[in-house]
């Protein structure tokens, strides 16, 4: 795609962030592909849990194009998250995971964000699948949506911080609480916004405190109306299960 095509008139600031550690193998593809960027105005800010591997030496190779970059022990990956918000001086808000890149549809995507309280999302690509369409809050509550393909306005994280004690699933449980908040419309297009790479750590481990606390997140968070959808499809699942189940009895 040509990147003449885009015409940006006094554009918002856009904060990239991305968290690292140990990412020597695959962050300089994660930096190059936003400052191959056609959209003019990003910052982007990198928070590492103090890597040991090399990591820190690519940053400092990157450290006159990078907005913020440090390198030191933290909690966790919405910990570290959570700092760089308290650094980021954009109009919104992007999160790119240090082992994933960009495509110019996330600069298409920052051609149609507009306005202070309206949430954009596109799409991603999880190996040869595209995550995306549209979600509402029901679809939230049997699948997360891809945190890479969103688009915040600064206000969601006015009102909103990650919750640290979901060390996988923070995120998820942020876009249950946006996509269940009437102070924020959220707009799909279908612009696939970057590559979402596979083996990540929410494949490998299980965030168990989410996990259990998941049922009292839907009751407190989605209509009645939607949260008895829900248990009624869950309650349809297990008895599938149980069905397949006796027939290898």
């Amino acid at each position: 795609m040509a990147t003449n095509n885009f015409a940006f008139n006094s554009p918002p600031l856009i904060s990239v962030i991305t968290v690292s550690l140990n990412a020597s193998s695959h962050i300089e593809r994660c930096i190059k592909s936003v400052l191959s960027q056609p959209y003019p105005n990003i910052e982007h800010i990198i928070i590492d849990g103090g890597s040991k591997d090399g990591t820190v030496e690519i940053l400092k190779k990157y450290d006159k194009e990078l907005a913020y970059w440090i390198s030191e022990p933290d909690k966790g990956i919405y910990h570290a998250m959570n700092k760089a918000l308290d650094r980021a001086q954009g109009d919104w808000i992007h999160f790119l995971g240090s082992d994933d890149f960009l495509y110019e549809g996330f600069s298409e995507m920052a051609t149609v964000s507009q306005g202070d309280k309206t949430i954009y999302y596109g799409s991603c690509l999880w190996g040869n699948t595209i995550l995306g369409g549209v979600f509402t809050p029901l679809r939230l509550s049997t699948e997360c949506i891809c945190h890479h393909g969103i688009f915040y306005p600064r206000k969601v994280f006015e009102k909103y911080r990650y919750e640290e004690k979901y060390q996988i699933s923070a995120d998820y449980f942020l876009n249950i609480q946006c996509w269940t908040d009437d102070e924020f419309d959220k707009n799909y297009y279908p612009y696939l916004v970057a590559n979402f790479s596979q083996g990540g750590l929410s494949e490998k481990r299980t965030d168990e405190i989410f996990k259990k606390d998941f049922n009292e997140i839907l009751k407190k968070h989605l209509t009645m109306k939607d949260f008895l959808k829900y248990r009624f499809g869950q309650y349809k699942k297990q008895q599938a299960t149980r069905k397949r189940r006796r027939q290898f009895i």
